[in-house]
Parts: C-alpha cells; sequence; structure tokens
C-alpha cells in the first residue's frame, strides 16, 4: 500500500473513532432524533451540464410531467451553474430561482443535490459550505476524483452530522432487496454475472446495485474498455476473497445487452437474477430513488453508512487505475494510492477559483 494510501486511511479511521462520526460510519443513525416531517422540502439544484435535474425536476416540480404523484415532497426552489443563461432557462422551466453563486442557497433550501457529473471532481468544494451548515446534500456520481477529496467529504459529513448520500438509481430497485431475501436460502454463492445496457463507466450503475447484493469486501478489480471518456466497450470484474463463510468468487459485468439491467447469481441450491427492461420511463427508473433521498434528508439520518460510500467510491477509483495504470489488470483495492485522481470528463470546465468563499 502506498503512503498517501495508508495516510488517507489512517486519517479517515481517526475520524471514525469520535463520537458521532463512529456512530454515522457503523450504523448510519447518529443524527439524534429524526426532525419533523417537511411538508414540501426545497431542494437547491446544482450543476446543469450532463445532468439528470431535468429528469429530476419532471417529477418533482408542479410543472413536472409526473408532479401528480403524492409520494414526493421535494421541489427544486433554487438552482445555480457556472453558465448564467443555463441556469436562467431552468429556472423558467421548472418555476425555481436563479442564485449567483455556488453557495448563495446557504439559509435557502433544505437540501442540495448535485446533477452534473461534470461537476463530480470538484464537490469537495461545491458542498464544503453546505455540510459544514448541516444542509443534506446528494453527491453526483462518480462522487469524486479521488481518495483524499472524497474523504474530506465524509470526515465534513462526520464533523457536523450533516446527512450525505452517494448512490444510483438502480440501488433503489425492489430487485436488489428480493435478491437479498432470496440469497438465504439460495445457498454458497459460486459465482455472479450482470450487465447494463449503458456501458460508460459514470453510468454503470450494475456495479453498486451488486455490491448491495452481494457485499462490499472487494479485494480487487479489473476494467477493460477501449477509453474510460467514451461510451463504448466496457467490462469490469470484481473479485471477492474467500471467507468463513464462503469461497472466493468473481463478479463479472458488461456494458450490453438490451435490458437496463440483468443479473444472475450462481449459488449451491439455485440461481438467483433478475432483470429491468430497457426503455422504462423515469418513474420506474428514478421514483425509488428520489423517494429514498426524500426519506433519508427529512429524518436526517443516512441511506448508507459513510464507510460504505468510501468503498463504494474505491471500487470506482480501483477500476479507472487498472484501466489506466495496469492495462485492465487486476489490481487490490488498497494498493491504489489515495492521491490517484480518476480523469475529469472537462478539465478545463471549473476550477478551484470557481468555489472559493
Amino acid at each position: 500500500m502506498s503512503h498517501s494510501s495508508r495516510s488517507g486511511r489512517r486519517e479517515f479511521l481517526k475520524m471514525a473513532g469520535t463520537g458521532a462520526a463512529a456512530a454515522l460510519i457503523t450504523t448510519g443513525s447518529a443524527f439524534g432524533a429524526p426532525s419533523n416531517s417537511i411538508p414540501v422540502m426545497k431542494v437547491g439544484a446544482l450543476g446543469l451540464d450532463y445532468s439528470f435535474w431535468d429528469i429530476w425536476a419532471n417529477l418533482l416540480s408542479p410543472k413536472g410531467k409526473y408532479e401528480e404523484t403524492s409520494l414526493l415532497r421535494m421541489r427544486p426552489a433554487y438552482v445555480w451553474d457556472k453558465d448564467t443563461q443555463k441556469a436562467r432557462d431552468f429556472a423558467d422551466k421548472w418555476d425555481c430561482e436563479v442564485v449567483s453563486r455556488y453557495d448563495a442557497m446557504l439559509g435557502k433550501v433544505d437540501a442540495v443535490l448535485v446533477g452534473d457529473l461534470i461537476l463530480a471532481p470538484w464537490q469537495h468544494l461545491l458542498l464544503r459550505p453546505y455540510i459544514q451548515a448541516g444542509i443534506p446534500s446528494f453527491l453526483q456520481r462518480h462522487w469524486s476524483d479521488s481518495l483524499v477529496h472524497m474523504d474530506e467529504m465524509l470526515e465534513l459529513a462526520a464533523k457536523h452530522s450533516t446527512p450525505v448520500m452517494a448512490t444510483v438509481p438502480f440501488e433503489h430497485n425492489d430487485q436488489a432487496s428480493i435478491a437479498l431475501r432470496q440469497l438465504k436460502t439460495a445457498g454458497e454463492v459460486g459465482g455472479a454475472f450482470a450487465t447494463a445496457e449503458i456501458p460508460d463507466e459514470p453510468h454503470f450503475h450494475i456495479p453498486y446495485l451488486m455490491m448491495k447484493i452481494l457485499g462490499y469486501d472487494v479485494e480487487s478489480i479489473s476494467m477493460n474498455t477501449y477509453d474510460v471518456r467514451k461510451t463504448g466497450f466496457l467490462s469490469v470484474d470484481y473479485f471477492y476473497p474467500e471467507t468463513a463463510q464462503r469461497k472466493p468468487f468473481v463478479l463479472s459485468m458488461q456494458g450490453a445487452g438490451t435490458d437496463l439491467f440483468s443479473f444472475n447469481i450462481i449459488c449451491k441450491q439455485y440461481n438467483v437474477s433478475a432483470s429491468i427492461p430497457a426503455g422504462s420511463d423515469a418513474i420506474t427508473r428514478f421514483l425509488p430513488q428520489l423517494i429514498d433521498i426524500q426519506r433519508t434528508f427529512e429524518k436526517r439520518t443516512l441511506y448508507q453508512p459513510l464507510e460504505v460510500m468510501r468503498k463504494k467510491f474505491r471500487c470506482l477509483q480501483t477500476a479507472y487505475y487498472s484501466k489506466m495504470e495496469r492495462n485492465g489488470a487486476p489490481v487490490k483495492i488498497e494498493t491504489v494510492p489515495a492521491d490517484w485522481a480518476i480523469p475529469r470528463w472537462k478539465p478545463d470546465a471549473y476550477s478551484a477559483d470557481d468555489f472559493k468563499a
């Protein structure tokens, strides 16, 4: 393990051993008593380039196609993007207010949601004032560019008892909970296969769904693709090591197929499998995630412990490292330097100067 990786891990574990932070990481529920339910949460929209915000707004805004659902009580109330005209167009479409600075929503919103993949490498700067202020924050994948910056956000969240969330829509589908129940009687896992319709890595939701089902104790990862920043062929293998309860096995995933996602877990007694067809509407794909975001932020708890969010990011970081530094060979997660950075989709889109206090 590199010095930077060991150092980052030591600091995180040191933080994890103190007070509320320890409970947050192990249980995800050390925020005290849940607050009273907020009838309608005012949400800040951050980032509109390569963004999910139009899809989310279509479900959340009174002007949206799906506004009639009574399950959602979040509304886009404020919007910020570096491109002011883009922010104005969004505000006009979804009936919200433009703010001139990234941190100008402080004191105005109940939560902020980053929708922009381009912003991922700068989220530790973008979200710092909100996490410090205790405002629930949703991180857009791939969540960070390095473990150093990911840990910066998680440490702030623990210090300020701020709910943070970093998920992809697949993790919220019923297929995950159904598979977990089936695995209780299916016997020992011998291997697993999964596909996702869209093959570029930031859209490659399937690893996070499969880890929710199979666990987060991945030891090594390999990723093969033509270009990490373009849609195309993609194959990723996660190696699960032997434990007292099981033999080692491999989870093999590909960006291929006609289903939105599909998986087949090979077990001793019977296989556990599921799929969702491609072309599913926004209700099927995004409503479960938005409901869980709303529930999590209203109750001021965590959807997943901070350590799980950390492990998910480490797996993504290792996949990129495998392709870019080891030509697709398997790489043990703990050997990836904490400061090794995933390439930025648009390197010149932002700079640290954009997030000065």
